[in-house]
């Protein structure tokens, strides 16, 4: 069966507005001085993997086999987490007026809807959830900019180490892609392009950390569940805007959850996904989940990747 073609444009919004999800999540247990110079660092990581797969499905022959396990079994853990995270939000939001395996539920929905059709329509969904992303987040920032002090935008925050690996959690979220890069219709310049989108994304997730340590301080950032959200808060006259954006921030999480639900495959199989990762969510376990392991195991698909896929065209 002839796969449907695709935009290099759709896969790489789709991957920005994704990488949102996890920017916010980040921002706050990162120093952003450390994941800016990391940005083309990580650029040039994917660019490598990207001239070892070619244009072959990742998935194809033995070896494409296991990463399909591999990328599959993960993304339900990422996707699990991701559904924990939305939940708690809003149930903070609403002062703990709905349980939160009922609010995991509810987001799951639109989930099951969006992986019951083809990749394309998913990616042409993101590209209007982008449109709405990007101008949340270039009100929020604007707003911030005259909010940020400057002492407390260069103290010291949290180490290396874990700033490093919240970047690569924000970046990570490109790995997803490689499945469908042999859908796309090559064109001139589409790399180029791509890997500008990437940059901005983790340019973009380096702006929000700096933002939410500018506003709150390193210290009271890292002290807090979800420092971004409560930074926003700040950006307004009434707590109401914190709840605003907790709920505008849920087409980044839509998104990315369906990006990563899509590595089950076409037809029906994202649809199973999703309930896969609701199911392991209503469990419990996510909430001992360590904030290193997201990173680390995107990290470790991205290696495996470029272990295990063989180079060429078709």
């Amino acid at each position: 069966m002839r796969a449907e073609k695709l935009s290099g444009r759709q896969l790489w919004v789709a991957a920005v507005t994704a990488g949102l999800s996890t920017a916010a999540a980040t921002a706050g247990r990162a120093d952003w001085r450390w994941m800016l110079p990391a940005v083309p660092a990580a650029v040039l990581v994917f660019r490598g993997v990207l001239k070892r797969m070619g244009t072959r499905p990742l998935f194809e022959g033995r070896r494409g086999a296991v990463l399909r396990i591999l990328y599959g079994g993960w993304a339900v853990v990422l996707m699990a987490e991701a559904l924990r995270r939305a939940a708690e939000r809003l149930q903070s939001a609403a002062e703990g007026q709905w349980p939160i395996g009922l609010l995991m539920a509810v987001l799951s929905l639109p989930l099951l809807w969006m992986g019951w059709h083809k990749a394309a329509a998913f990616f042409r969904a993101s590209e209007i959830f982008w449109l709405a992303a990007a101008v949340t987040v270039g009100a929020i920032l604007a707003m911030g900019a005259f909010r940020v002090e400057g002492r407390y935008l260069f103290t010291p925050g949290p180490d290396w180490g874990a700033s490093l690996l919240a970047g690569a959690e924000v970046l990570g979220v490109a790995v997803f892609l490689l499945p469908h890069i042999y859908k796309v219709a090559p064109a001139p310049g589409d790399e180029r392009r791509g890997l500008t989108w990437l940059a901005g994304l983790g340019a973009l997730a380096s702006a929000l950390a700096a933002m939410t340590a500018g506003m709150l301080s390193p210290a009271v950032a890292s002290a807090l569940d979800r420092p971004f959200f409560v930074t926003v808060g700040l950006l307004g006259s009434t707590a109401r805007l914190e709840g605003l954006i907790s709920a505008l921030w849920l087409l980044p999480d839509l998104t990315f959850i369906g990006l990563l639900s899509r590595t089950w495959g076409e037809t029906k199989w994202p649809a199973g996904a999703v309930l896969a990762a609701l199911g392991l969510a209503l469990t419990g376990w996510m909430a001992a989940f360590p904030a290193w392991a997201a990173p680390a195991g995107c990290v470790a698909l991205v290696i495996l990747t470029g272990a295990l896929s063989g180079g060429g065209k078709k």
